[in-house]
């Protein structure tokens, strides 16, 4: 594959940092890195919040806000849609990159990744490198990165460090929250095929849309609040092209949190029991919640799951 993610999100990381005040972000220089404060140290906004996980997903997804109506509920929602949904999913968007240098801890996603080749064994999977002479990554964190890790991440993306950009966010902003319901396709594709096995050539095009729960500046409640979300209020629409053995029937019943033995339960009290430590938790549960599949093979629709509001609204 001859696309690259780096060079298919600097468009929209230009336009971050032109408009930034607009986008009541803040750009600043540390260790010649442009850091792009989305949330720790701002307001944010929900225009930054598209346009991150834009960046978060490779340029290769449209992402949209909406107001749903659904059981009497007015619900902020956010639509993605992709004709990528693996690279843009496994090989971006996936925070599947833990920083810990001295202080500092950040889970990391964006097309810098796929630079650093974090983790080798997606890339080896997706049979995918990058090369791009400037690396943009995305970081969940409690602070701004420091000269040690910046050094860190620019000889692991093979950049200097001021080709470096790296957008911020903290777990109880706004930001974080919309970023975090555009995140229904990649459950599903996490779960399909990581997790089941499922050829990732037969995943054509996906469509996902995730629930923005209530928000809190409180960092517990907001954890618990967007991973609930994912888990029982994300709806998946993927367009496939099966082969005849592949048993879709029995295979959709799989997919959905509520295959996990942990549905039910409050992501929080879950994270807690597993020591906060995310190898030590059911992973099954995340999920998409609600999951439908179109076969082009065959013609037909597989439909498996339903929205449990009461479990976000709670």
């Amino acid at each position: 594959m001859t696309i690259s993610l780096a060079k298919e999100t600097i468009p929209f990381v230009e336009k971050m940092i032109e408009h930034a005040e607009k986008l009541k972000v803040k750009v600043e220089k540390i260790a010649e890195a442009t850091i792009i404060d989305c949330g720790i140290n701002t307001e944010g906004s929900f225009s930054a919040g598209l346009l991150f996980s834009k960046i978060s997903l490779g340029g290769l997804a449209k992402v949209q806000l909406r107001l749903l109506i659904l059981d009497d509920n007015s619900l902020l929602t956010v639509q993605v849609d992709t004709s990528y949904p693996v690279l843009s999913t496994l090989g971006c968007q996936a925070a599947s990159w833990n920083i810990n240098k001295g202080d500092f801890f950040g889970m990391t996603c964006g097309p810098g990744r796929a630079l650093a080749l974090k983790p080798s064994k997606i890339y080896k999977l997706l049979d995918y490198k990058d090369e791009n002479d400037k690396a943009i990554l995305c970081i969940e964190s409690d602070q701004l990165p420091n000269e040690e890790v910046i050094q860190y991440l620019a000889e692991k993306c093979q950049v200097e460090k001021k080709n470096l950009f790296i957008l911020m966010i903290k777990t109880a902003c706004l930001v974080e929250y919309v970023q975090m319901a555009a995140r229904a396709i990649e459950l599903g594709v996490f779960r399909l095929v990581e997790q089941l096995g499922y050829p990732k050539e037969r995943i054509l095009h996906a469509v996902g849309t995730g629930i923005i729960p209530p928000m809190s500046l409180d960092n517990d409640l907001s954890n618990d609040r967007v991973n609930n979300a994912l888990i029982y209020g994300t709806k998946l629409y993927l367009i496939i092209k099966s082969e005849q053995d592949d048993n879709l029937p029995e295979l959709i019943k799989k997919i959905p949190s509520n295959s996990s033995s942990s549905y039910g339960k409050k992501f929080l009290e879950l994270f807690n029991e597993a020591g906060k430590d995310f190898a030590k938790f059911d992973l099954t549960l995340l999920a998409p919640t609600e999951i439908i599949i179109n076969d082009i093979r065959t013609g037909k629709i597989y439909h498996e799951g339903k929205i449990n509001l009461d479990l976000i609204l709670d």
